[in-house]
């Protein structure tokens, strides 16, 4: 049981740690990089990216909590059946949210390639009426 705690709070921290390098990317994606260009587009793609990076590793670690918990609840007499069960249904949920996460920023990056750039200034330019 203490080995379970033990994993639950590397857990937790974990999280904390996604949750902290999510939020010092998004704050580095403000500012270009040496080499790089400025502007709206490379922030929107490193926010992305960032974003991406961050959703994946939730992901993943909301997955190996399924797992620890299925591992620890199925030490209880009688429960065995329910709890996998219920860890077969949180993994089939998780997939489902990861697929849609994916077709997200899928959707994300094909409408910012679909709007149309500039020449000059290589920003973007809204696609309704100027008249």
């Amino acid at each position: 049981m203490a080995g379970q705690q033990s994993e639950m709070m590397d857990l937790a921290r974990e999280w904390m740690d996604i949750q902290r390098e999510y939020m010092m990317g998004s704050m580095k994606a403000l500012t270009p990089t040496d080499g790089e260009a400025g502007g709206f587009e490379s922030v929107y793609r490193r926010e992305l990216d960032t974003t991406q990076k961050a959703v994946e590793k939730t992901l993943q670690l909301e997955e190996r909590a399924v797992n620890e918990l299925q591992r620890g609840a199925g030490d209880v007499p009688g429960m065995n059946g329910m709890v996998d069960m219920m860890s077969e249904f949180s993994r089939s949920a998780l997939h489902m949210r990861s697929q849609l996460w994916q077709s997200w920023f899928e959707q994300m990056r094909a409408v910012r390639e679909a709007v149309p750039s500039t020449p000059a200034t290589g920003s973007r330019q809204s696609t309704k009426s100027q008249g």
